[in-house]
Formats: C-alpha cells, structure tokens, sequence
C-alpha cells in the first residue's frame, strides 16, 4: 500500500490526473487491506497455486474446500466492485481543460514578471491555533509585499478563493494574472512552529526558491520570518528596495502574540462585511488595543470598521468621529507612513471639514501603492463627491489587484449606477454571482439596479430574491413593499409589510414601509398613527423613511389647517432647512419641497419661495439618469408647480419619467397637493397614462421572462 501510494503520488501529477484521486486510491487501499489480512490468514501463494494455510493441529489437508472458493469468489467481486467504483470516480473528476491552459497560457504570457500572488498557507496540524498563524502569516506577506512599488501583489480576497483548490498553478496564475506565486504551509507542535514556502514562476513551474523554517513559537520570530520571506522574494524577483520600504518590511507591529491573535481574528470578521461580523470585528480591535496600546494596524482597523458602519446606516457620522478619531490620529502620529492609516485619517477629515482630505489619499496611494484598502477608500471618496466616473476608474485599477473582491465589483455597480449606466451596473453585481453565488450583495445590487432603472415590475422579483438570501435584515421586504406599492400590486404589498414589520416592528424603514402601504390602500387615518408614534420615537432618518413621515403630517396640516405639529416635526427632523441660508443634498432635497408647500399655506410665502427656488437649482446639479427613483424624486417639478409655473413643471416631470421615474410614482403625483394644480391639464393626463401603460408592458414582459417561472415570484 504505502508503495502504491508513493507511486501514485509522482505519477498522478506527470499523467495530469486531478489531485482529488489520491483521496480515492486511499479510500481502495483502505477498503482492500482488511481483504488482503484475510486472505494471507487463511491462504498461501504455491508454485502449485491457492492452498489453504496449514494450522497448527496437523490438519494435512490443504486443498480448498467448497467454502473456499465462496470466499474467494466474494473476495474478487469485492475487489472488482472497488477498481469500478474507483474507476467511475476518478472519471468523473474535472479533468485538464485544454481551452481553459490554452487561456491561462495566453494570460501568464503577458503577465508582468514582477506580479506575485500569495496563496492562503496550509494547516498542517491539529492544533487550532495553527489555522490562526497561518491566516496571520498570510496577511502579513501580503501586506508587506504590497508595500513594494516595484511589485505587483494581488490581494487578499482575491487569493482566498483559491483555499483548497484543486486547480493547478499554471491556471491560478492565469486566471489572477501573475507570473509567480508564493505558497507554504504552517505545523505547529508545542511551543514549535515549522513553516515552508516555495516560490514558483508560473510560466515555467520552475521553482525559484524555498525555505523552511524551524522557529520556538514566538511573536518575534513570526515577524522575523515574514520579513526574511519578504526581503527574498524581492531578491529573487529582481525587484529593488528602497531604504524607507526595507524599514518597513523589519519594522515588528507589536510584541504581544494575544494581541497580534486579536487583531487577525478582528480583520477576518472586517473582511466578512455583515453587520455581526462588523461588530466582532470592533471588539476584537479594541481587544488587541487594550493589550497593545502602540499597535498601528489595530487602531486602524477600529477607525476602519467605524467608518464601515457609518457607511452602511448602522452607526452616524457623529458616532463613527466620537468612537474612531481618536485612534486613527494615534495611528498616524505613531506611522505617518502608512499608507492604509492616511488613507483612513483622509476619510475622517473630509466628515469634520477639513481641508486636504483628497490630497491625503492620494498621497497615501504612493505610499502603499499596491493597497486594494487605500484604493477602495479612495474610491468611496470620490464617490461621495458625486464623482462616479473617477471612482469607476480608480476600482478598475484596484480590481487588477483583487480580481475576484466582491466589495469591489459592489462598489463598481453602485458607480456605475449612479450615472445612469444600469446595464453595466447589472453587470458588475451578476460578476458577484459568478464569484459567490450565495453572497447577498448580487441581488441586492440587481435590486438596485432595476429600482434606479425604472423596471420596478422586476426589481420586484430581485427585492424578494434578496429576502431569501438575506431573510434577517428587514430592509430588503421594506424595499418590496415600495416596489410592489408602485407597480400597482397591493396584496404584495401587504404580504411584504408583515413580513418587514415581523422583523422589524421598531425600525424606521419598515415603519415608513407600512405608511406607505396605508396611503396606497386608502387608510390615511392609520398611516397618520403609525408615523405619530415614529416620529414621537425619534428614530433615524433610513433610506427616506423620514420623508414619507413629514409627508404624512404636512398631508393632514394641509388638510386641516394647522400647520404647527408639521412645522415642529420638520424643524425637529430637518433643521438644516430653518437657517437663514440652507444647504440642500440629495437626503433633504424632497423634505425641502414638501416643507416649502406647508410654509406657503402657512402664509410665509417669502420663506417658502426661497426653499422652492433653492430647490430648483440645485435639484439639476444633483440629477443624474434615474436619481428620481431615489433619492430626488419629483422634488424640482414639485417646486415648480408650487411657484405656479406649471409649463415648466410638466416639462420636468416629463423628462423624469422619460429617465425611467417609476417609484412611488402615484404617491408623488395624484396622491401629492403639491401637483394640484396640475391635476386638469392635459399634458399631465398624458403623462400619468404613459406611466401606466409603461408598467402594463413591464408586467407582460416579466411574466413572459424566465424569472416568472422560479419558484416564490
């Protein structure tokens, strides 16, 4: 067995048998050994053939018996059934692709020879911890690595598909577009830790180095290796180190191993993104603090994943400064030359006013300019500002590094659909799919995608999609119940609302949801309730849950005449709109035009012209195709209409449903005063009717499309 076995091994890889059978040749000599005990107990090998063996009691009869050849026979039939088994097996693993090293050869023929990818290193032990070494050593490599302007050094999470992956190097190398990669393995036995690592030219599968190190398990002798490895792969690769970069490769992060465990299990849960991975990933930074308080990455990361949570709605701009600012300015001040570090402190400038932020960035990008992290912030950034094209390009370039980053291709297709480019928007999020196809981010970007284009029958199906996927978060059923309130299909409606409020019975969205459902379904009294009790809460403003409450009361104090529980309630939710000069984005923007409506009923027409005016202008430098599916809305024609100029008003509203607008259409027209005025006219009629005629051909489009045959739509 052990001879097979060895055999095996030299020969799979020569013949380009798939690596998966060596599992089976185990499993056969497993499975024939007990057989092969069996027969050498009871039988003998002769010149003269199968006997049976003699037994101690002189029995001289060694000729096989009728039960013999039963048991031999049953010993073949297992043995034959064992090779076809192992036969079908191995014949049914994925063989060697000839189009697709055809393709990866084309692929490391252009590659750069300074690329390099870091696979994730083995385990090669039963100790828990070894996983932990192995993910940290990893990390710091690659870290490392990219620090080196001379290389190109593809990131993390792109090399982590590749865990345990049977394909070959040759098509790893291909499909991540390098030259060379780095693999190696982690044993760990006591106090002990062996590691390997090989460095490969992929074009070739010409070993260019290797080394294995025999170290006592130590913070110091980790960072020791690592910075060795680094320094060698560099001289291999001809790559030159600057001073400042050989400084940085020895420079040691922190002297404490519990400290260094805190910190790698903390940027493992960041790397996750879901709100309880974000949370862990908090706790396990300001764990590695409080046992180092000097170390860098740490406070970076802390200051990172707040930003993080900022960004997703679970934590204010105010509580990411209070909980972060202080430990990105410490970092800093401890390594003003960390790229990642400055890139973040960047970020916090530009929340608090300062100036300099972009510079900083950018100078934070020649620092480490191979940081996928540096690049994904810059391009965050960028976006922000409402500059959606440079964002696209700076994530194409980070997508060079990290290939197969779904954050990234996510942060794509959000850029792409910010500027009305929702097929290549779709794209990016279906790219998702093919990496992950159980990550959330695909539908809920296909989501995005048919909600901001318009195709609100669809976006239906992609909104539900999303809840499957994702059945916790309460948002995705809230987004149905818009979505299925706009295309006229209320009993969906309905059915999302209980879902979303089953799951969410306190939160802002899911309540805006309800209040939208109620005026759909011609129960204004309840939707009034519901948002007296929200706003009664105080709970925060999410995805426009505040509008559709303001809205509420500005409808029953137009109705009614008294305006001052309106006025109080906008004052309260929407301050930045009682200055004496107002500052108008895409978050209050629709509040402004409702809230210039009430004051003009409320007799301050001079107040209630200058939001409108305001409004007007700024709605255009805000606009892109599709930003009145969210977050502009019909705030400009609204504004126009109000000012009692109706041409114009027609004119813009025109021009949005021409761009797609379809959500809460109704709500925002025949259901809004503010457009009373135009109720009479013609030219609305018309508009009104080719919105409906648009959804009609929606429905009939989408019940003939494949998606209307899956189970639950």
């Amino acid at each position: 067995a052990w001879v097979i076995l060895q055999v095996g091994d030299l020969a799979f890889e020569s013949w380009e048998v798939p690596a998966q059978a060596m599992r089976f040749l185990w499993i056969a000599l497993l499975v024939l050994f007990p057989l092969a005990l069996l027969f050498g107990w009871r039988y003998d090998i002769t010149s003269s053939g199968i006997v049976r063996t003699p037994r101690d009691g002189g029995d001289s009869s060694l000729e096989l018996q009728a039960t013999d050849y039963g048991i031999l026979a049953a010993l073949g039939a297992i043995v034959v059934f064992s090779a076809y088994f192992i036969a079908q097996e191995v014949s049914g693993l994925p063989g060697v692709d000839v189009p697709a090293l055809e393709s990866a050869d084309a692929s490391l023929s252009d590659a750069d020879p300074l690329s390099i990818a870091v696979l994730p290193f083995a385990t090669r032990s039963s100790q828990d911890e070894t996983a932990f070494f192995a993910d940290g050593m990893h990390d710091d490599l690659l870290t490392s690595l990219a620090n080196l302007s001379a290389l190109k050094v593809i990131s993390r999470t792109s090399v982590l598909e590749f865990r345990d992956t049977a394909k070959s190097l040759r098509e790893i190398a291909g499909e991540l577009g390098v030259a060379n990669i780095l693999e190696g393995g982690v044993q760990a036995a006591g106090d002990n830790v062996r590691i390997n690592v090989q460095l490969i030219d992929a074009r070739t599968d010409e070993h260019l180095w290797a080394e294995t190190y025999d170290r006592r398990l130590t913070v110091d002798n980790l960072f020791a290796i690592q910075s060795e490895i680094v320094e060698r792969i560099a001289g291999e690769l001809a790559a030159t180190l600057t001073a400042d970069q050989r400084r940085r490769i020895n420079a040691q992060p922190t002297d404490s191993m519990e400290a260094y465990r805190s910190y790698i299990l903390g940027k493992n849960r960041f790397a996750t993104a879901s709100f309880e991975a974000l949370r862990d990933a908090e706790a396990y930074f300001r764990d590695a603090i409080a046992l180092d308080p000097d170390y860098v990455m740490a406070r970076v990361g802390l200051a990172d994943v707040v930003r993080q949570l900022t960004l997703t709605g679970a934590a204010t701009a105010e509580a990411m400064i209070e909980n972060g600012l202080e430990h990105i300015k410490y970092a800093v001040k401890l390594d003003p030359y960390n790229g990642y570090a400055q890139a973040v402190m960047a970020i916090y400038d530009d929340r608090m006013d300062i100036d300099g932020a972009e510079e900083r960035i950018t100078g934070a990008l020649e620092l480490s300019p191979n940081s996928v992290d540096v690049m994904q912030v810059y391009a965050i950034y960028l976006r922000s500002k409402g500059r959606d094209a440079e964002a696209i390009a700076v994530l194409r370039e980070a997508l060079e590094l990290d290939p197969l980053s779904v954050l990234l291709y996510h942060e794509l297709g959000r850029s792409h659909i910010a500027i009305g480019q929702f097929a290549e928007g779709r794209e990016a999020f279906f790219r998702i799919s093919q990496i992950n196809p159980d990550n959330p981010y695909a539908v809920h970007g296909a989501a995005m995608a048919t909600i901001m284009g318009g195709q609100i029958v669809e976006a239906g199906y992609w909104s539900d999609a999303a809840a499957v996927m994702d059945p916790n978060d309460y948002e995705n059923p809230s987004t149905s119940v818009i979505v299925y309130g706009s295309a006229g299909n209320l009993a969906m409606a309905e059915q999302k609302v209980a879902e979303a409020l089953a799951l969410g019975p306190d939160a802002p969205y899911p309540l805006a949801a309800e209040v939208f459902y109620l005026h759909m379904s011609g129960q204004p009294d309840r939707a009034l309730a519901v948002t007296r009790k929200a706003l009664a809460a105080q709970l925060d403003d999410r995805w426009g849950s505040d509008s559709m409450f303001l809205r509420t009361v500005r409808d029953e104090a137009l109705r009614t005449g008294d305006y001052g529980e309106a006025l109080v309630s906008y004052e309260q939710r929407v301050p930045a709109l009682f200055g004496e000069l107002i500052t108008l984005d895409g978050s209050n923007i629709e509040k402004a035009a409702d809230l210039g409506h009430l004051l003009l009923a409320a007799g301050e027409q001079e107040r209630a012209t200058y939001i409108l005016q305001r409004v007007i202008d700024r709605y255009d430098e805000l606009y892109t195709v599709g930003a009145a599916n969210y977050p502009l809305g019909s705030a400009k024609a609204q504004a126009l209409a109000l000012l009692d100029r109706p041409d114009e008003a027609l004119a813009e509203l025109q021009r949005i449903v021409d761009d797609g607008w379809r959500i809460r259409w109704r709500f925002n027209t025949e259901m809004n005063p503010s457009f009373e005025t135009l109720w009479d006219k013609p030219r609305y009629e018309a508009i009104i009717a080719e919105i409906e005629r648009d959804i009609e051909q929606q429905k009939e489009a989408f019940a003939n499309s494949p998606l209307a045959d899956e189970p639950g739509t």
